[in-house]
């Protein structure tokens, strides 16, 4: 199953105004109908791939923010954060880059951004989701817990000016102005950070772009972990259909004459395949519980939770910890919400009810400043599955002329896509 979650993470990651008549619905050539589980796991039925550089000069860097010997001996292989820089050769502007739920700063999603950006002319530093396990490992707090916006802005904002100083001295990094940007929870936090930036105006952010956020993540995290429970029968129908679905991915795999995974070849996998829409609902699901799986186990031992490995009991790094990661599969981000970041929060502040709390787990909570933030914009689609029922309305009557909304994508399906990367183009115009 472990190995499962790793091929599956490697292309799930972890995106109105009513209409947009400059925005032109290409036709599309596609041989089955369309459907926003499809976009979302294979962005399959868009329109042609945007022409991007085939490689980026990326550097691969770390930062220690904790001392080394405090980190478990179970993560000896993730002692320090992790983070990448693309650098122009002269002086330019820079972007930083914020990663989806469970997503490193080198996912797919996050490659794709890097090389769009870098391609109009931008030094671009990318950081991994608060939610990704080498951030959970090496945050220097024993009582942050992931998925809290404010609190997750606070924590990557810091890093930002930890890591910007760095590339300054080892890099010799010198930028002109500098943007910000993030995609699904990324996004949401590049909100939050701004809204911080401006009172503490360390980076004076000229441009951020929201990507595909949720509006609440309580409710995506709802309909994320529903998908795993779609058939009469509970969880053992589901364990039947995910068998079929990766006994079809095992047999297209082993046909293929490459294993180098990109949107086409991933295509080509699932076209063989023939998921319907129920068994893609089961996929994205099954990815977004496995990262979160990754997430859990990393706050259990860093934070020593007793949740899924016996409190106060230190795993050494030649431990099977199998049956403990089994334990966190089946955990599910809403079990996370109402047994460990309720309870934190509460008490931090007993008179915080539970129904606040979710309020505030989202763009509501600065909504007054979403508004008026003309250097904010917001890009997403109309079909995007981690929205619920009105939130594309909500969306598009707070950004106003400043949202473009595509009408179909799903949830980051289109990010490579020419319509996206042009309209990325127009809001990031740097250096030629």
């Amino acid at each position: 199953m472990r190995l499962i979650s790793i091929f599956i993470m490697l292309f799930l990651t972890a995106c109105s105004t009513k209409n947009q008549p400059e925005f032109k619905v290409e036709a599309y050539t596609c041989d089955i109908e369309y459907t926003r589980y499809q976009a979302t796991v294979t962005g399959y039925c868009q329109e042609a791939a945007a022409i991007l550089p085939k490689s980026i000069p990326t550097i691969e860097k770390e930062i220690e923010l904790r001392a080394i010997a405090s980190i478990p001996e179970v993560f000896w292989y993730s002692t320090k954060m992790k983070y990448s820089l693309i650098k122009q050769e002269d002086k330019a502007p820079l972007a930083f880059v914020i990663a989806g739920t469970g997503a490193s700063y080198q996912s797919s999603k996050m490659i794709s951004l890097q090389k769009t950006l870098f391609q109009q002319g931008y030094h671009v530093i990318s950081l991994s989701s608060p939610t990704y396990s080498n951030f959970i490992i090496n945050l220097d707090s024993t009582t942050d817990f992931p998925g809290v916006l404010a609190q997750d802005a606070k924590n990557l904002y810091g890093i930002m000016q930890k890591v910007y100083q760095q590339v300054i001295l080892e890099d010799n990094v010198a930028a002109t102005t500098i943007s910000l940007t993030g995609y699904s929870l990324g996004g949401a936090h590049a909100a939050y950070i701004s809204k911080l930036d401006e009172s503490e105006k360390v980076f004076n952010f000229e441009k951020v772009v929201l990507i595909n956020p949720p509006v609440s993540l309580y409710n995506s995290v709802t309909i994320l972990d529903s998908y795993l429970d779609l058939k009469e029968g509970g969880r053992d129908a589901a364990s039947a259909m995910l068998d079929d679905i990766f006994s079809a991915f095992a047999q297209s795999y082993a046909s293929q004459k490459s294993s180098a995974f990109s949107p086409g070849s991933i295509y080509a996998l699932f076209k063989d395949a023939k998921l319907t829409d129920e068994e893609l609902e089961l996929l994205i699901g099954a990815s977004f519980r496995m990262s979160s799986s990754d997430m859990l186990f990393a706050l259990d031992v860093s934070y020593n939770l007793g949740g899924f490995i016996y409190k106060n009991h230190e795993i050494s790094k030649f431990e099977s910890v199998t049956n403990s990661m089994h334990r966190s599969h089946i955990v599910t981000f809403g079990q996370y919400f109402e047994k460990v970041v309720v309870p934190w929060q509460q008490e931090n502040n007993p008179n915080l009810t539970r129904e606040a709390l979710i309020e505030q787990l989202g763009l509501k909570n600065i909504e007054n400043y979403l508004r008026n933030a003309d250097k904010i914009s917001l890009v997403t689609n109309a079909d995007d599955i981690i929205l619920a029922e009105g939130e594309v309305e909500y969306l598009a009557d707070v950004f106003g002329a400043r949202a473009k909304i595509f009408p179909r994508g799903g949830h980051c399906g289109n990010m490579d896509r020419i319509s996206f990367v042009e309209y990325m183009n127009n809001q990031f115009q740097g250096a030629k």
